[in-house]
């Protein structure tokens, strides 16, 4: 075959490989935030944090209920092979980072151990995900799709739960875990997240 021949055959096959990856990939990782998931989401608060436990990737045993004990606590909902999971999964990093060191943040996560711990490694999570594959701890706070998020007060009374993220919620937990855990408000870098809440996919 000629080199010019083999060329244009090299051409073609990337571009049908780059039309199938368009036509196969993920969905856009954005799922809209309803009424009812936001009334749904705003009764939780007031409520008791759950006291069911679970396995976390870092090989210990988490009740959210001890966890917020004494220190505020967010639990961020996470749903295997889900693209809005992943596309939350680096804000909530952030806040783990400038937070962490004065609040609990757990991930739940719709699997068994094994799956915890290999989210955890491929997202490089710095909090411990739990193991829920029954979904015993995503029931009992509500959490009806990934991408969920709740913080509790010290002594485990739910502040807020939100069904979704957005750059303006991504800063309400913020200033929460500063409030609740009595530090100065640290400035999150919010960039890329979404301007309207968007939610996850459905557990």
């Amino acid at each position: 075959m000629a080199v010019r021949d083999r060329i244009s055959w090299l051409l073609i096959v990337a571009a049908v490989a780059a039309i199938a990856y368009a036509a196969l990939k993920p969905p856009a990782a954005v799922h809209p935030v309803t009424p009812p998931m936001l009334a749904a989401a705003g009764a939780m608060s007031g409520t008791r944090v759950t006291a069911h436990s679970a396995m976390g990737s870092d090989g210990r045993d988490h009740s959210p209920a001890s966890e917020a004990a004494n220190r505020p606590l967010v639990l961020v909902f996470i749903k295997d092979g889900c693209p809005c999971s992943e596309a939350a999964e680096p804000y909530f990093r952030r806040i783990h980072a400038a937070y962490g060191a004065n609040a609990s943040i757990l991930g739940v996560i719709d699997g068994d151990l094994a799956t915890a711990r290999d989210w955890a490694r491929r997202h490089g999570t710095p909090y411990p995900v739990l193991a829920d594959p029954d979904r015993t701890i995503i029931e009992a706070c509500k959490a009806d799709r990934s991408a969920y998020a709740m913080l509790a007060a010290p002594g485990g009374q739910v502040e807020a739960m939100w069904p979704g993220y957005s750059s303006t919620m991504l800063a309400e937990v913020g200033a929460g875990l500063a409030r609740l855990a009595g530090v100065a408000e640290i400035n999150l870098d919010t960039a890329g997240a979404p301007d309207e809440m968007a939610s996850g996919c459905s557990f």
